[in-house]
């Protein structure tokens, strides 16, 4: 075989590799073109859905303002009226505590909840979940801080109420549907002295998570203030039972 021969040979084999390398990264290109184009529509997609829900929790705390603001409004009207209609408006103003409908202050306890701050980190047979502040926890402190006459109740802000749900979720804790991590503040309002005693019985709720170097402090006060219930009260199954009058003849 000839030189020149050899050579056209060596040529067209490099060719050839070139070409197949080429092909390789244009369809490469095009997948990763094609991957950040899905990528980016995602992303348009998830930042509509956001705007969406904003607009829609938006819309949600305006009817809740109109609907509060009509509310007092009749109760205050009430209030003017005869005898009857005070008692009314008395009973409406009960009934709005009772269900975290209204901001109320009064006497009570602070109680701040935080991670512990040991290093227990990679520890042999420790598991490291205990030393952080979760939903069970959160719930515990609500549970004693009721039993022990607490009449109203905030975690973070956040009114608890019949409806409230606590829950962890990742490594945060979903209260009412607001994402919230530690610190917690929960106030309560009570007859301080007894709020206190509850928490710190023995063996109880706060003793068992300070064995775990979670970080507790109760504070007594004269005067806490707790905001109403931000969420809105929807009900699409329950419905009052209607009241029964007997007569007899």
């Amino acid at each position: 075989m000839s030189s020149r021969k050899k050579a056209h040979i060596a040529i067209a084999v490099i060719f050839f590799v070139l070409s197949f390398i080429i092909a390789l990264q244009f369809k490469s290109v095009t997948k990763n073109g094609s991957l950040q184009a899905a990528q980016m529509q995602r992303t348009e997609d998830l930042l509509k859905e956001l705007n969406k829900e904003r607009e829609r929790i938006l819309d949600l705390n305006q009817q809740l303002l109109q609907a509060n603001n009509s509310l007092e409004t009749y109760r205050l009207n009430a209030e003017k009226s005869d005898s009857g209609a005070k008692a009314l408006a008395e009973e409406l103003k009960n009934a709005m505590m009772l269900a975290g409908m209204s901001d109320v202050e009064g006497p009570g306890v602070t109680v701040t909840l935080n991670d512990s701050k040991e290093n227990v980190a990679g520890a042999a047979g420790i598991d490291t979940s205990n030393y952080i502040v979760h939903d069970r926890d959160l719930r515990d402190i609500v549970n004693e801080l009721v039993s022990s006459g607490a009449e109203a109740i905030s975690i973070n802000g956040e009114r608890i109420t019949g409806k409230s749900s606590i829950r962890c979720v990742g490594p945060t804790v979903t209260i009412n549907g607001n994402y919230h991590s530690a610190p917690f503040v929960i106030r309560a309002i009570g007859d301080p002295n007894t709020l206190e005693a509850g928490l710190n019985i023995r063996d109880g709720v706060v003793d068992i998570m300070r064995a775990f170097k979670i970080e507790v402090t109760i504070a007594k006060s004269q005067k806490i203030q707790i905001p109403k219930y931000a969420g809105k009260a929807t009900f699409f199954y329950a419905e009052p039972v209607p009241v029964q009058t007997n007569i007899k003849e």
